[in-house]
């Protein structure tokens, strides 16, 4: 085995034991700790539903009054967990028990879903069983680990390959471009960006900052390449992006024989209503060809990488594509990325390693942990970037500061300056809405709990409530938070008040910075909601990520308001002067610091101050 392949191996199972080593440290605290820290939920009330006989035609139908589990609505008083949609859990209650995902999640209640392979597990007798006192905890699995694994092994099993993947990684390729002449249906950056990858003789770089039309220019390649005949696969670490990708491509292309998105229903809801794109579950090579609802002259795929972990996965099996479009690439780790260059002929890797990581170990030793796929290939191949230049979201105003903080200058706007929450009337927010900067931060000097700022979901409510007042759209107003506890605090805070009904929370995007990354609204408010950093060191790297700063100020086309405590940033002097403070920490202190001395203030002054 090469050194490479053992890197890569060790990778995979570092990643294993990091989660095995961090669960079975959560899982050993009390019980009340890991209640107030969002791991486990207790004393809910739940409400079942059933199949109709068998939920597959494998499984035999059950033995009356013995019923497989299909969904189970949770309610509780409080919640304050951290689960979301898609996590794995554990309903349990005493004897019982069902391993589970996360469908929906609400301030008050969770809608759990059986996944297909717990279909056999999941039997309840319907005859007698408790409906209150149930517990949800958080599941430690290796289905991660299972699929990687997979795809590692078809690597081994084939050294040619791997002694190629090793050069491509380690920067020893030499990527080649042929002379062609540019299209031109975009900017000069998303010409040459296009342009370059239909000649490139293997790999291309795409560095899309905030607003730079990085959907846009995907979808343009891939009509082309359309027309070319050639079948694409299209991916991303999470399938809001995919799903985001092939709106813009079905937009072009207009043919719902042409576009497939493979995965389960629930990870669709960006693409639900669109009649150009077909859903699948799995779309295996042989049934692709056998059939004539799919075009055979060109071809877009759009899945996660793990979809491509064959034979762990039966998703796309059989499967290679003539390009690979990987999407978010600066938020997949090195891993997760090789399923999907595995299974290409040509490579375009797009993101921004300036915005969000991908969530992996740190401090392993392993290089394969140390970045992104995207900013790895960055730093071996700068000649080989195309940087989209031009922001079509952020006006001259609002693109200054992450001009300075993380572009050093080299982006230009492309939209008129907005002003026209001026003219708002304002019942409850008037200093912030009609304050001149279309980009905020207000500091206030409120104390509040861990990760959880009531004043501040309060302050958010009435920024909401005068915008919907001025007829602003529910669907032009996001709002973000690093913490999921103050996404329930803020929804709670907008459920309370009279004048905004049920139906428009619903509508509103609240949620955290890592799914609002490559989504944009004319209004955005971010609610950092953390009045003593201090108390948070062991995730202090997380709070002072400028990645996560860069994303939340670059969401807005209108205004962007950030909210926080001063001591957010008191405290960066104290970590700047730490002699035990990391590398990582330490630069983000510093940006969080230039922040403030750049960024338009507005200072909150409450009454006992005042007084």
């Amino acid at each position: 085995m090469t050194n490479f392949l053992e890197r890569l191996s060790d990778a995979i199972d570092i990643q294993q034991q990091r989660q095995d080593q961090e669960y079975n440290e959560l899982m050993s605290r009390p019980l009340q700790e890991r209640v107030n820290r969002g791991y486990t939920m207790t004393n809910l009330h739940v409400e079942f539903e059933f199949f109709d006989g068998s939920p597959t035609r494998w499984l035999p139908n059950p033995v009356p009054p013995k019923r497989y589990v299909n969904r189970v609505r949770v309610c509780c008083e409080y919640n304050i967990s951290k689960f979301r949609e898609g996590t794995q859990v554990r309903l349990s209650h005493g004897p019982l028990s069902f391993l589970m995902e996360i469908e929906q999640d609400g301030v008050n209640d969770f809608v759990l879903r059986t996944n297909s392979f717990e279909y056999q597990r999941n039997v309840l007798d319907t005859s007698e069983f408790p409906r209150d006192g149930w517990e949800i905890n958080a599941v430690n699995t290796n289905i991660t680990q299972k699929l990687l694994r997979s795809s590692w092994e078809n690597l081994y099993g084939n050294p040619d390959y791997s002694d190629h993947l090793e050069r491509f990684l380690t920067g020893q390729f030499h990527n080649q471009y042929r002379e062609s002449p540019s299209p031109s249906c975009g900017n000069p950056s998303q010409n040459e960006a296009i342009r370059k990858s239909f000649v490139c003789s293997y790999f291309h770089l795409i560095q899309g900052p905030p607003g730079t039309g990085k959907t846009f220019t995907i979808a343009k390649i891939v009509y082309y390449l359309m027309k070319s005949g050639k079948k694409v696969f299209v991916t991303a670490p999470t399938h809001t992006a995919i799903n985001n990708c092939l709106n813009a491509i079905a937009a072009e292309l207009q043919d719902a024989t042409m576009v497939v998105k493979v995965g389960e229903r629930y990870q669709a809801d960006e693409i639900v209503h669109n009649p150009h794109i077909m859903r699948k579950r799995s779309l295996k090579l042989y049934e692709y060809q056998q059939s004539a609802d799919y075009s055979k002259t060109g071809f877009v795929v759009g899945a996660t990488p793990f979809a491509l972990c064959s034979p762990a996965s039966k998703k796309l099996e059989g499967w290679h594509f003539d390009y690979v479009i990987m999407d978010e690439a600066a938020q997949m780790s090195i891993p997760l990325a090789l399923p999907a260059i595995m299974r290409g002929r040509r490579l375009l890797f797009v993101g921004d390693h300036q915005q969000l990581d991908p969530i992996v170990p740190q401090n392993t030793g392993n290089r394969f942990f140390d970045c992104s796929i995207f900013k790895l290939l960055v730093d071996l191949y700068p000649q080989d970037i195309t940087l989209l230049n031009q922001s079509y979201r952020l006006n001259e105003s609002m693109i200054q500061v992450p001009n300075m903080l993380f572009y050093e200058g080299l982006l230009s706007s492309a939209c008129e300056k907005s002003v026209t929450y001026r003219t708002f009337h304002c019942e409850a927010a008037s200093q912030i809405l009609k304050h001149e900067s279309s980009a905020l931060l207000v500091v206030h000097h409120e104390f509040d709990s861990l990760g959880r700022s009531p004043y501040e979901a309060n302050l958010t409510a009435d920024i909401v409530s005068d915008l919907l007042r001025n007829s602003v759209p529910v669907t032009e107003i996001g709002i973000m938070s690093p913490y999921r506890a103050q996404i329930r605090e803020i929804k709670r805070a907008l459920s309370e008040r009279q004048e905004i009904l049920e139906n428009i929370v619903n509508q509103l995007f609240i949620d955290t910075v890592e799914r609002m990354q490559g989504q944009e609204k004319d209004y955005i408010i971010y609610s950092m909601s953390n009045s003593n950093p201090a108390e948070v060191e062991d995730r202090l790297e997380f709070f002072y990520s400028p990645n996560r700063l860069n994303v939340a100020l670059t969401r807005a086309r209108v205004k962007c308001v950030v909210l926080a405590n001063e001591k957010i940033f008191t405290f960066c002097d104290e970590l700047c002067q730490q002699s035990g403070t990391s590398d990582q920490l330490r630069e983000g202190a510093e940006v969080f610091r230039r922040y403030f001395r750049i960024a338009s203030k507005l200072e909150m002054i409450t009454e006992e101050e005042d007084w």
